[in-house]
């Protein structure tokens, strides 16, 4: 027990430098969870020796996905910085070009992170096609959510470019060198058969489910006219083009994504990132929280889409403040910790059997703005946390698209 306290007050020591705890927030929601997933398409002309060394030189920056789990105390978890912190893996070339690909298979074949103590938490597989090559980048949901993904993946194509990128936040990045892992006590790297009910059920429920996905597109001129006619029904908020497509979505799938009930509660993530006064727009993290808006299935079916619109955007409203932002979640030194105990009061759980969750990626996933336009390549799938959900993406200037994803086939 005296060695223990001594490994634990050096580690101590090193809070800020290589070790970085995890947030309440994090330990709850996310441990033992699925990982957040992207399937990638470069385009032959660039090479798959360029695509590596960008994407370390990426990560020297952002250097918060280069790490590990390791457990502190009982309960309570930490990232390490490691120089074997992300698994890489380059797979043999496939003779099919990209119009011959199976993405299921193609999604089979890339390395998927866990996320438990001592795995790495983030992962690149590569595939050299006939015509470029595909890259799969699996991430846990620990190290950053679906914007702080985006962000490195904007910087590693920028680097590929040899274009100028934003740098990370300070907030939350390692700021000491990094360790060998196989150099951390085995004190701190319990199995899974030691973590707490909570992890080992997340865990055991993320494998034996299998999801279904289809797309939707939208046009600029579909979403004009949505907003164009939100304001002849002089509705009370301005509609957003997210909330336009989530309510076309919900009319059209909800009796598909949720067969079994007779409600759906939208959930909408709200980036803390653009609300809360003391976090920095670049932000590497989790950073944010959900509103929800609860429909039952005959309101769906009977309410326009703008009508549905409009009750989204009211919700958002109400939650989406500076004030509210202050009140759920705080700075610290080592990143932003949200108040889970106001969240569990004031929030319904998720629930697989009635929640659908919209995101909204649009602006960072501007494939053309990350220099990723069609001569370049483009993003083939986006797989979140939840197993239900829309997922807002754009394709090009002028043609935003949704990914559709459920438990059961459309």
């Amino acid at each position: 027990m005296e060695d223990y306290q001594n490994n634990l007050d050096d580690l101590s020591q090193n809070y800020g430098k290589n070790i970085l705890p995890l947030s309440n927030y994090e330990k709850n929601y996310f441990l033992g969870t699925s990982p957040l997933e992207v399937l990638l398409f470069y385009k032959k002309g660039t090479s798959l020796e360029r695509i590596e060394t960008c994407g370390f030189k990426t990560l020297d920056h952002y250097n918060i996905f280069s790490s590990r789990l390791i457990m502190t105390e009982p309960d309570k978890f930490a990232l390490v910085y490691c120089t074997d912190g992300v698994a890489k893996s380059v797979l043999p070339p496939l003779d099919k070009t990209f119009d011959e690909i199976d993405l299921d298979e193609i999604s089979k074949m890339i390395i998927h992170i866990k996320t438990l103590p001592g795995e790495p938490l983030f992962a690149v597989t590569g595939i050299p096609i006939k015509d470029g090559i595909l890259a799969g980048v699996s991430c846990s949901h620990a190290v950053g959510d679906g914007i702080s993904l985006m962000l490195v993946l904007y910087a590693w194509n920028c680097m590929i470019e040899g274009k100028d990128f934003p740098l990370p936040s300070p907030q939350r990045l390692f700021k000491g060198s990094p360790v060998r892992f196989e150099t951390i006590d085995q004190k701190f790297i319990p199995p899974l058969s030691e973590l707490g009910k909570g992890i080992q059920n997340h865990f055991n429920h993320v494998n034996p489910i299998r999801t279904y996905t289809t797309k939707e597109y939208f046009s600029d001129e579909f979403i004009a006219e949505m907003k164009n006619k939100a304001r002849l029904e002089k509705s009370t908020y301005p509609i957003s083009s997210h909330q336009i497509m989530t309510s076309f979505l919900l009319k059209k799938y909800h009796h598909h994504l949720l067969p079994n009930s007779d409600k759906v509660i939208l959930r909408s993530p709200i980036n803390l990132r653009n609300l809360h006064p003391d976090v920095d727009p670049l932000y590497l993290g989790s950073a944010n929280f959900n509103s929800f808006t609860e429909f039952t299935k005959d309101e769906i079916d009977h309410m326009s889409i703008t009508e549905i619109a409009c009750r989204l955007k009211k919700s958002m409203v109400q939650m989406r403040t500076a004030d509210y932002a202050r009140t759920i979640s705080y700075l610290t030194g080592y990143g932003l910790e949200i108040d889970t105990e106001i969240l569990d009061k004031t929030h319904p759980h998720y629930d697989i059997e009635n929640n659908i969750v919209s995101s909204n990626l649009t602006h960072w996933n501007d494939l053309e703005s990350m220099f990723m336009g069609s001569n370049v390549g483009s993003i083939l799938h986006i797989g979140l946390l939840v197993q239900t959900g829309f997922t807002m993406l754009k394709e090009k200037s002028g043609r935003n698209f949704a990914q559709v994803t459920g438990r059961y086939p459309f």
